[in-house]
């Protein structure tokens, strides 16, 4: 029995058509020239992609966390990691951040653009020396009458060099601990915003990561997502989402991967048979079948508490902990399998391996995950 039900599966089908007409056929070019266009935002707004979590009134389809979870399924297909990941980034973590949290003047200034691809966004949390320890930021935002000035720097921001509009997390009351961080909507053709740098990666070619920085930017007092001094919270409430999230990409991509690895073995001849037909390619391919089927299962099980509004961090930790891991050594083992030639560009495990890898870093380090669920486990 399928996890999704028949208008989800339907919903899976319509991605697939999709991406099969208006990415697949771009998407090596646009890893060569490490940039996809930013008209593929639109071309998904058009389709409703961008809407999934969004209420209807600012154009959304108003779904829920399952259908989210099986697009990202679907949409893990695609074989750019970073691709997918700036487009879920932008349509199932920022926008309902900012649905949830922000002003109605913030809602209808964003919201609307955000789903139609016209306005895309980007969420700064991370800075140069404040990667998972966000208690270190330094990013400041100092009260000045009816405006805030803000400066710092970001950096590892996906969609940082395109974005019209990012979320920003900083310190306005250093004095006050988690009550002292809040959070910002700034406007990138604001004077002060700077895009540094976009960054050299080993994989994630076509997605923009950047470090961006604010220099005396001033915001009006309206850019305030929320309430001042929540601004940690906010960012602590979407967590598990966005680490399931990312669970469920590197889930998608090794199992196409499998998949590709799959048709190649029955195709590719050594010795005069198949490379299929070998017992250890078997016992290779059955290991990675039953790896992704333990992932699923850990996946969905997750997910099936976070919609219950469950308590869940620990699981989700353990979810991504294990997936992600998982993912990377289905890829080096679908690489190996191809001999030479999975060594080259000409086939999908080389760009499948340095992409997933970075999935055991982003939302959370596979160490970080480890510390969470293990001081949960013996509290």
């Amino acid at each position: 029995m399928s996890f999704y039900s028949e208008e989800e599966n339907i919903f899976q089908t319509s991605i697939d058509r999709f991406s099969e007409k208006e990415i697949l056929p771009f998407i090596d070019s646009w890893e060569k020239d490490e940039h996809f266009p930013d008209n593929i935002f639109k071309k998904l707004g058009e389709q409703g992609f961008l809407g999934i979590l969004i209420e209807e009134e600012f154009g959304g389809i108003d779904g829920d966390l399952k259908l989210a979870a099986a697009w990202c399924e679907a949409f893990a297909k695609v074989p750019a990691v970073g691709f997918t990941t700036a487009i879920n980034m932008h349509s199932l973590v920022i926008m309902p951040a900012l649905q949830r949290y922000g002003s109605d003047y913030l809602k209808k200034t964003w919201l609307p653009g955000g789903v139609e691809g016209s306005k895309i966004g980007a969420y700064a949390f991370t800075e140069p020396d404040a990667g998972s320890d966000l208690t270190n930021i330094k990013t400041r935002a100092v009260k000045d009458g009816n405006e805030w000035i803000l400066n710092g720097s970001k950096i590892f921001i996906t969609n940082g060099a395109r974005a019209h509009f990012v979320i920003v997390l900083a310190k306005t009351n250093p004095e006050a601990g988690y009550n002292g961080y809040s959070s910002f909507v700034v406007d990138t053709t604001l004077p002060g915003f700077s895009v540094n740098r976009k960054l050299d990666k080993l994989g994630w070619h076509s997605s923009d990561t950047a470090e961006i920085s604010f220099s005396d930017l001033r915001l009006p007092e309206n850019s305030l997502l929320g309430d001042e001094g929540k601004g940690w919270f906010q960012s602590m409430s979407s967590l598990e989402w966005e680490r399931l999230m990312l669970s469920l990409n590197s889930l998608g991509g090794a199992r196409q991967c499998l998949k590709d690895t799959i048709v190649y073995t029955n195709q590719r001849k050594v010795f005069g048979k198949t490379l299929a037909s070998f017992d250890l390619s078997q016992q290779f391919l059955a290991d990675m079948k039953n790896s992704l089927q333990l992932s699923e299962a850990s996946c969905h099980r997750s997910l099936g508490l976070l919609l219950a509004g469950k308590k869940c961090r620990k699981e989700v930790s353990l979810t991504k902990l294990f997936v992600c891991e998982e993912a990377i050594k289905v890829a080096d083992r679908c690489l190996q399998l191809h001999g030479g030639y999975g060594y080259t560009t000409e086939f999908s495990p080389e760009r499948w391996l340095r992409d997933l890898r970075l999935n055991t870093i982003g939302g959370g380090t596979s160490e970080i995950m480890a510390r969470i669920a293990a001081k949960e486990i013996f509290q």
